[in-house]
């Protein structure tokens, strides 16, 4: 085996890991969180909001954009292999996970943070958000399933 080839399999074994645990995290977000947050009233979940969310964000960033660099890494050093194509979809998949914070969830969760926002307005974009969520939720599967094809062929 040679040196790239030892580096592919390390980036590839890398990608499946960082987007194995960014989905899953995703899907105890989806899961357990919004349901929480959903049975909160909607003043108590800015609340909880405010208090709580920098710690998912600590959390959920780093692996969202490690995810990036190492699904694009192996991309780059497995450009020439047949698994190129899973290659290319998972990392354009966790890209795509990416692209939703600047888009929808960096705003969205700084107005949850500041609260103040009416009952029928905070339940309003905690629905857009979960439907936000979701997208970037299923980005994430397909990412994590594509590098798993990419580590088996």
């Amino acid at each position: 085996m040679n040196d790239r080839s030892v580096a592919a399999s390390i980036l590839l074994m890398l990608t499946c890991f960082l987007l194995g645990l960014l989905t899953g995290a995703m899907l105890v977000i989806g899961v357990a969180l919004v349901s929480f947050w959903g049975s909160l009233s909607p003043s108590d979940f800015q609340v909880w909001f405010a208090a709580h969310s920098h710690l998912i964000g600590r959390l959920m960033l780093p692996l969202g954009i490690g995810g990036v660099a190492v699904s694009v890494d192996a991309v780059i050093v497995g450009w020439r292999s047949s698994a190129r194509r899973w290659l290319l979809i998972a990392a354009v998949s966790a890209i795509g996970v990416m692209v939703t914070y600047p888009l929808f969830f960096a705003t969205t969760n700084e107005t949850f943070v500041r609260g103040g926002l009416t009952d029928a307005a905070a339940r309003s974009l905690l629905d857009r958000w979960a439907a936000w969520h979701w997208v970037r939720t299923g980005l994430g599967a397909v990412g994590f399933v594509a590098a798993l094809r990419a580590l088996h062929g």
